[in-house]
Parts: structure tokens; C-alpha cells; sequence
């Protein structure tokens, strides 16, 4: 499936999984108001390091993937800056996601590229590595492979895996039916 539905959101991609692939909520949005839904791209950094996010912009992922950076959970220097959000963006990489940090925080907010992270920090990282480019990472817990998908919005994010995508949706979609029913239901008797 190459594309999603736009009602799609963390919250009932959560209640689709009963609450499993959910990240931590230390990792939050750095700006509200955005949604991105896509496959995995995942990227395993060093402390303080971001020489693999440099590595996985030489061959970008398809357009419309999520980068998810997991290693960064200690890291005191930052993931990306705007620079490199906006390569990502010119690559049509729809948003990151890491356990990390990230600098230039207002340029990135201003650019319009969702970023989901642990916060921010002026620090430039070093370029030294190992590069862990594919595959699978763990990020607060939870197991995330190339090709699962990604929904991050203000709530948080959900990490759906790839096998169960088709069934989740049908669940997902299931929860929203119930959701607008009870709210019509509701607004009725206002």
C-alpha cells in the first residue's frame, strides 16, 4: 500500500495495536499540528554521532518513508540540524523520528518537516561512526523494522508492523466508525 488514508492518526492507530508500538513520550513533536504516516527507513547512530544519517541520504529511501534514528537515547549532540532537514525533505523523506536530539530547531519548525525527538540541543555531532543503515533497531522498546509503518502526529508514535499493516487498518477504521457514531450521538443531545 503506497498510500494512506489522511483519517489515519496515533491515536487509533494505537487503539488497532491495544497500545503496542507505541513509543515513549519522551519523544514528541517538535512542532504540533503535523501528521506523517509512512514506512520505516530505520538508521542505528553512535553516541553523539550522526555518521549514519549521513550515510542513508547518499541512496535516499523511496519518497514518502519516515526516517527512524534509534541510538541517540544518551547522545548529548543532535541527530539532524536544518540543513540536513532540509536534504531530507529535497530527498521527499516525509519526517524523522529518534530517540535523539536535534539543533536549529526553529529553522526546522519554520521548514515544515514533522521531527519527532527527545529534544533540543545547540551541539554539533562528530561524523565518526559505525554507519547502521536497514534492518531493524530498537527505539524505547520497541522493535522497528524497514518497512513498518510510522504514524506520528501530536499525540506521539505508533509504530505498526509491516505483516500486520492491512489488518490494523481494517481496525483502525473499525475504531473511527464507533468514534464518529458516538460523537454524532453526542452532539446530539448538546
Amino acid at each position: 500500500m503506497d498510500e494512506f488514508p489522511t483519517w489515519l492518526t496515533a491515536t487509533l492507530a494505537s487503539d488497532a495495536t491495544e497500545g503496542q508500538g507505541v513509543l515513549p513520550n519522551t519523544i514528541l513533536p517538535l512542532q504540533s499540528a503535523l501528521c506523517v504516516v509512512g514506512p520505516a527507513r530505520v538508521v542505528l547512530i553512535s553516541q553523539d554521532d550522526n555518521l549514519a544519517v549521513r550515510k542513508v541520504l547518499e541512496v535516499p529511501p523511496a519518497p514518502g518513508s519516515v526516517l527512524v534514528v534509534a541510538g541517540g537515547s544518551t547522545s548529548r549532540a543532535a541527530t539532524i540540524g536544518s540543513l540536513m532537514a532540509l536534504e531530507m525533505q529535497n530527498a521527499g523523506i516525509a519526517g524523522l523520528v529518534t530517540d535523539g536530539l536535534v539543533r536549529d530547531s526553529r529553522e526546522i519548525r519554520e521548514s515544515g518537516f514533522g521531527v519527532w525527538c527527545r529534544g533540543v540541543t545547540p551541539m554539533a555531532p562528530h561524523w565518526v561512526g559505525p554507519a547502521y543503515i536497514g534492518g531493524s533497531i530498537s527505539l524505547g522498546g520497541t522493535i522497528i523494522q524497514d518497512g513498518d509503518l510510522v504514524i506520528a502526529d501530536d499525540d506521539g508514535v505508533v509504530i505498526w508492523p509491516q505483516e500486520r499493516i492491512s489488518e490494523l487498518l481494517i481496525k483502525a477504521e473499525a475504531r473511527l466508525q464507533q468514534d464518529n457514531a458516538r460523537l454524532a450521538q453526542l452532539l446530539e443531545k448538546k
